[in-house]
């Protein structure tokens, strides 16, 4: 077995393992602003409640719990759950607030990487374990405000007399031993 930094320990196929809990540690209920990390692609293979279909599973890490906690979510890319999508795409700015059902929907999952929004956290129980889960993609209080502002470059403001003076003073040394740019 070879162990390497925070990667895991791999196992041979007959080794005997330590049994350990999970450490997952349950967020509190609430809001939160959230950055998607990452899509995967998968696939549902069915059930007596819904057809089979593709699955978007997406992960998103919370930027106001104090941790940085990734939560995942699952998207079924299924007529039925279209609307779970929709609030998500509204949600981090890839579709308009006031889009109505006629409007279709490109999906553009690529697209939602690195995109930001506020959803609400809640927990439901499982087999007798406790689970975090969106329970609320919230819409951007303005569509504007979900689309990532357009760079704009800082405004130029006048330095101290006192400043600008020891800037002076500097560039005058500087050429006065000839010295080129990227010489310090």
């Amino acid at each position: 077995m070879a162990e390497t930094n925070d990667m895991g320990v791999a196992f041979d196929w007959d080794d005997e393992i330590e049994v350990t809990e999970n450490e997952f540690e349950l967020v509190p209920d609430g809001d939160y602003e959230f950055e998607v990390l990452s899509v995967e692609r998968a696939y549902f293979n069915g059930s007596a409640k819904m057809a089979a279909c593709p699955v978007a599973k997406v992960q998103v890490r919370l930027l106001d719990d104090g941790r940085g906690a990734h939560l995942f979510e699952r998207f079924m890319l299924i007529s039925k759950m279209s609307w779970k999508i929709s609030d998500f795409f509204k949600c981090i700015g890839l579709r308009r607030v006031d889009a109505g059902k006629d409007e279709k929907l490109k999906m553009d999952w690529t697209g939602t990487i690195g995109r930001r929004g506020r959803l609400t956290v809640g927990s439901r129980e499982y087999n007798g374990k406790t689970y975090n889960e969106v329970t609320k993609w919230h819409k951007p209080a303005q569509t504007a405000a979900a689309a990532p502002a357009a760079y704009q470059a800082p405004q130029s403001v006048p330095a101290p007399a006192p400043v600008q003076q020891m800037v002076n003073q500097a560039v005058a040394g500087a050429q006065a031993q000839q010295m080129t740019p990227g010489a310090f």
